[in-house]
């Protein structure tokens, strides 16, 4: 009789084991679902902030490509030259334009007042060679438009030989130097012709492929207002209207039914419909996707809506480990009866591993999203600087040319001007080829010997002038017993005591500027066996206003610069070269008195297999 009650209450108590594990099993899988839930909306939040932020940055980075094109248009439009139809003159002009827009526009074209071409920037070695002569019979359609109201027009429906898409932006050539009486009837005497700017589809297509690189997997298109799809990633809707009818069979030919998939097509004629930016999800096909448009706007004008679609290819991950935790709950409930304890602890188990997945790929997805702002960020800065810099150096070669064929008297002075500027777009332009160089690891050296005193005195013979005008005096002191002659790339090393040396006098008024030159043992490599090589020291000491603080660390960094009209790429060309040839440079302030002093180190025992 006693047995059956200590049975029943057996019984019982694993009921209650059972019953309790069953509901702790139950709530544990729940809160496995919310907190998978949790996981996907974090991803998909970071999917959708990484792609609104790029295509926010692209569509700016268009914009402004086209207000270069824009302006480069005005000052061609209002140039004497073109007015007065000076060939040579605009050959020059139309050359220097595409040079400053060549990733972007295809040519420049330059037509008289009948619309007979004149020159085009696609011309090669003075001859018409059109390659885009489809540019020049589509625009004869718009000339008469823009020759009536004489006013600038902006043409996107444009069909070439080849079948692409095209743009054109035409401005009026008009002479306003002698106004024509308001009564006159005669308003065509002052339209000189036109200057037309052509971009094609597959131009834009390349330019907006190199910068979209870091999200390999996502589809960039360009839509206008009339919702014809410009340029487009996904090469099925290449050439189609998103609001045609004809474009919901392509977009959805797969579940023609499924409202989700619906969604894609609302979703992208709502971003061509409001001009705003914005991101949501839709499913297409099966899959998650993102969408995030912005409008892309030039000088008032809305061009075009750039709409970027990303796959959720790492939600997709994320979801397949949402899975197999669920099914590992479902398990650990069917077994709950004879282990809900070990049940516990593996739950307590694989969710701290959850815990510690979703922790370190969401600080990846945070990484990620910083060095994709950073790196556009830091883009566009250079692009802003680069366009006012070539713009400075262009305008005054133009303005001081213009001077000169106006009044042809005391134009030695503006020679000087012309040429001043014109070696600076010079420097320029080498100091953004010598970056690609060196970030494409295709800086070579050409390396001889030489008289490296001889390079120095060379050096300073040429910026005698530019000192002289500031009141520096340049002083150059070459020490005793050192080698003159080194093997090196005197080119480049030139290059680096030139950067040094011009800094130095641009920073210094009414001071001096010292140039030293001595022996030393350095330390080249601190974890190298080899130490305390003998090398050649070159000082040059300013007593300029010194390094500020916030640019100590930073200092041989790309785009680093205290000076408004600086690129910020001559220190770090300069570190490259001699790093290149083995050697060290450093700067700081000096100590007793104002100014900073530059110091790099060659290596003497260089050998001459060395490339």
């Amino acid at each position: 009789m006693s047995q059956r009650p200590l049975e029943r209450r057996i019984v019982i108590m694993i009921s209650a084991i059972v019953v309790a594990a069953i509901i702790f099993s139950v709530l544990t899988y729940q809160y496995y679902t919310e907190n998978s839930n949790e996981v996907q909306n974090i991803a998909r939040e970071n999917i959708q902030n990484t792609t609104l932020v790029k295509v926010s940055d692209l569509s700016r980075l268009l914009g402004n490509k086209l207000d270069v094109v824009t302006s480069n248009l005005k000052i061609l439009s209002s140039s004497p030259g073109l007015i007065d139809q000076q060939v040579d003159l605009g050959k020059i002009l139309l050359n220097v334009a595409q040079n400053t827009t060549q990733n972007i526009v295809d040519f420049y074209n330059w037509v008289d007042s009948n619309g007979t071409n004149i020159w085009s920037s696609s011309y090669t070695n003075n001859t018409k060679q059109d390659r885009f002569r489809e540019f020049s019979t589509a625009s004869q359609l718009y000339f008469a438009r823009v020759k009536d109201t004489q006013a600038p027009a902006y043409i996107n429906k444009l069909r070439l030989i080849d079948g692409q898409l095209g743009i054109l932006i035409i401005y009026p050539i008009i002479d306003t130097r002698n106004q024509i009486p308001i009564n006159s009837n005669n308003t065509n005497e002052k339209f000189k012709g036109a200057i037309l700017a052509g971009i094609s589809s597959s131009n834009l297509n390349r330019f907006l492929e190199n910068q979209i690189s870091p999200l390999s997997s996502a589809n960039i298109s360009l839509v206008d207002s009339t919702g014809l799809m410009i340029t487009t990633g996904i090469p099925r809707l290449v050439d189609a209207n998103i609001f045609d009818k004809k474009f919901n069979s392509l977009t959805e030919r797969s579940l023609p039914e499924n409202r989700k998939e619906r969604a894609m097509i609302d979703v992208m004629r709502s971003a061509v419909l409001n001009p705003k930016s914005g991101s949501t999800d839709v499913v297409s096909e099966g899959k998650d996707l993102t969408i995030s448009y912005a409008p892309v706007v030039s000088n008032g004008i809305r061009y075009f809506t750039m709409i970027l679609i990303l796959p959720h290819t790492l939600a997709s991950s994320l979801e397949d480990l949402v899975v197999q935790q669920r099914n590992f709950g479902i398990a650990a409930m069917a077994i709950i009866a004879l282990s809900s304890l070990g049940i516990f602890f593996v739950i307590t188990y694989w969710n701290r591993r959850l815990r510690k997945v979703v922790y370190i790929q969401t600080k990846e997805l945070q990484e990620t999203t910083k060095r994709l702002t950073y790196h556009d960020k830091v883009q566009k800065e250079f692009i802003d600087i680069a366009a006012h810099e070539f713009r400075t150096p262009i305008q005054s070669v133009l303005g001081y040319s213009e001077m000169i064929h106006s009044s042809l008297k005391n134009f030695d002075q503006y020679f000087d001007k012309i040429i001043r500027n014109a070696r600076r777009l010079e420097k320029l332009t080498e100091d953004i080829l010598d970056v690609s160089r060196i970030e494409g690891k295709n800086l070579q050296l050409s390396l001889s010997d030489f008289d490296l005193n001889q390079t120095i005195q060379n050096v300073i013979e040429d910026h005698q002038k530019e000192a002289l005008e500031k009141s520096v005096k340049i002083v150059f002191e070459a020490k005793k017993n050192v080698p003159t002659t080194i093997y090196a790339d005197e080119a480049r090393l030139q290059q680096v005591i030139n950067n040094l040396l011009s800094n130095a006098i641009n920073f210094t008024n009414n001071g001096t500027v010292t140039i030293t030159v001595y022996n030393a043992q350095v330390d080249i490599d601190a974890n190298s066996e080899e130490r305390d090589k003998e090398s050649i020291v070159v000082e040059i000491k300013d007593a300029g206003t010194g390094i500020s603080p916030e640019m100590v660390s930073r200092l041989f960094e790309k785009f680093a610069t205290r000076s408004e009209s600086g690129t910020g790429l001559g220190l770090y060309i300069s570190k490259s070269i001699i790093d290149s040839h083995g050697g060290k440079i450093w700067a700081y302030n000096n100590r007793d008195e104002k100014g900073a002093t530059f110091t790099f180190t060659l290596p003497i025992n260089q050998k001459k297999g060395k490339k």
